[in-house]
């Protein structure tokens, strides 16, 4: 399922892109490069088309996010960070850890402070 989110994800991330590069800055967008289609669809038409679908695609691209993110196995055995490994590795083995006993002095029992 989350290979099939990707692809999806990649689909909306490329058809974004491209409607987004069709407008222009400035308002023109297609209606400028479209003389014949003005006529047909409206140059008005034609701006609030290619606005409406980037907010379509734009929801859509931040809700499979979300969804990649539910469905994202993080207890996955396979997978191995090289940096994690290496910390590992040139990390010290006499640090004490907070859940070790005090030392214990000479007595042999530990002493506490009344």
């Amino acid at each position: 399922m989350l290979n099939f989110a990707i692809i999806v994800t990649l689909f909306v991330s490329v058809l974004l892109v491209i409607v987004v590069l069709a407008q222009n800055s400035k308002g023109g967008g297609l209606t400028t490069n479209m003389g014949g289609a003005t006529q047909i669809m409206g140059a008005r038409r034609t701006t609030d088309w290619i606005e409406r679908a980037t907010w379509i695609l734009a929801g859509t691209l931040f809700f499979l996010c979300l969804l990649m993110n539910v469905f994202i196995d993080r207890n996955q055995a396979g997978f191995v960070s090289p940096n994690v490994e290496k910390a590992k590795a040139s990390a010290p083995a006499n640090i004490p850890s907070e859940t070790q006993q005090p030392a214990q002095q000479e007595g042999g029992a530990a002493t506490e402070n009344k």
